[in-house]
């Protein structure tokens, strides 16, 4: 690989796999490679922005359904998923501090018009239920400022267990989703519009969660 591509790698399997170990140096990487401050930005919003469309994909089932020339994708379900470090160890550097935004204002409006879409609709999933899958996806990308901000925990209630498995599964191993993990929520009464819903706040916080960690590792901070 170029030095080019080889720091994009970087920035994308850091902030993918391990968000909380995602350093300045990382973001300076690329910046050296002739990125400005705007396309960095750029750079982080599309990273994260995938780790939304595969988690989808990998939830609902998904296959390919045009022809391409790459081979076909075949994930290593017996990779070992990272593990998370304490919030001892890394909340920190991040509760009680304004959450960043990006700075490029497109980017910004169309991302908080998604998130309020995801996360204050009442149906056909509750809002009470949005916020805490939303609070289990930045528990698991240890983005504690993400979950003091949406507190769904506080509001767990005793029925709340699948829902919770199912977020911690899809957040920290979307390559094991099986039809197994569906017919679960619909067992107990999830419809299959409000698993699309289901689906979508996961898969949205972990997107979210990246975001945030990238652009304040821009930031040095």
């Amino acid at each position: 690989m170029t030095p080019r591509t080889r720091a994009f790698v970087r920035l994308a399997a850091t902030l993918t796999a391990e968000p909380w170990a995602l350093t300045r140096q990382a973001v300076e990487d690329i910046s050296r490679q002739g990125l400005d401050a705007e396309q960095v930005e750029t750079a982080i919003g599309v990273i994260s922005m995938f780790n939304y469309f595969t988690r989808v994909a990998d939830a609902t089932g998904i296959e390919f359904d045009y022809l391409t020339p790459l081979p076909a994708f075949e994930p290593d379900l017996r990779q070992i998923t990272a593990l998370r470090p304490s919030r001892s160890v890394t909340s920190n550097r991040t509760v009680g501090r304004s959450r960043r935004q990006p700075r490029n204002r497109q980017l910004q409006s169309a991302w908080e018009s998604w998130r309020a879409y995801v996360l204050e609709a009442e149906e056909p999933i509750s809002r009470r239920e949005r916020r805490l899958l939303a609070s289990i996806a930045a528990e698991e990308a240890t983005d504690w400022e993400g979950v003091e901000t949406l507190n769904g925990l506080k509001f767990r209630t005793d029925g709340d267990d699948q829902l919770i498995g199912f977020a911690r599964k899809l957040s920290r191993q979307p390559w094991k989703m099986d039809a197994g993990d569906l017919a679960r929520l619909r067992a107990v009464g999830y419809s299959d519009t409000a698993l699309l819903h289901v689906i979508s706040v996961i898969a949205h916080q972990n997107a979210d969660s990246r975001l945030a960690v990238g652009l304040s590792a821009a930031d040095g901070t």
